[in-house]
């Protein structure tokens, strides 16, 4: 039978396997970074130069998941989830847009090309931030991974929804990989960050009506 600090240092050995591998696929996309986004080059064209650019306009301002947690909030069984999702998307555009995006002031990779490149390949407008982390990439996954902690099986299809999304930021050479990839970390983050309030919010509640 395990003890309890048994399982404490399992814990935190699993914790610290899963930290060094989050760590160490940043590094190898850093040194992919231009690789990967030069690569993606070759699939484009046809009916994907239509379809990506229609998607990934919908990331903007996180219209997307805002509209989905409008309508969640519509039923009564997804009410709360609706809610939490629009409360987690305020939290990403504070944390990356106002915050990170301007701290770390990276350059997007569209404007460390030759004009004349990114003018022959440019499927959106010229994007105004900076390029880490991508702010489409933070507010799908804060929302797409706050809706996998309430209802599992939507939620697939939310994180599924939410890579694509980080995908085509790639596909629109305005974003790098790490970009997407811290991205993604982040919004999932956020998203269990607000999971993990709301929660110990509730415990309280019920142990103070308890109490009474």
């Amino acid at each position: 039978m395990l003890t309890a600090s048994t399982r404490d240092k399992k814990y935190y050995i699993k914790l610290a396997l899963w930290a060094f591998a989050i760590v160490a696929v940043g590094f190898i996309l850093w040194a992919l970074d231009w690789k990967i986004l030069y690569a993606i080059q070759w699939i484009r064209g046809g009916f994907l130069d239509f379809i990506v650019p229609l998607y990934t306009t919908l990331g903007e301002w996180a219209i997307m998941w805002i509209v989905i947690g409008l309508v969640m909030m519509i039923f009564k069984k997804y009410r709360k989830c609706g809610f939490f999702v629009l409360v987690s998307l305020l939290f990403g555009l504070l944390i990356c847009n106002i915050g990170l995006k301007n701290i770390i002031a990276r350059d997007r990779p569209c404007y460390l090309v030759p004009l004349e490149f990114w003018e022959s390949i440019k499927l959106v407008g010229d994007p105004s931030e900076f390029s880490f982390p991508s702010g489409h990439s933070v507010s799908s996954m804060a929302a797409a991974f706050t809706i996998f902690l309430h209802h599992k099986k939507l939620g697939k299809v939310a994180v599924a929804l939410a890579i694509l999304m980080g995908l085509s930021r790639l596909y629109v050479f305005v974003h790098f990989p790490t970009d997407v990839y811290g991205g993604l970390l982040i919004g999932a983050a956020i998203a269990y960050a607000v999971y993990y309030i709301q929660n110990k919010i509730t415990e309280k509640r019920n142990k103070s009506t308890e109490t009474k």
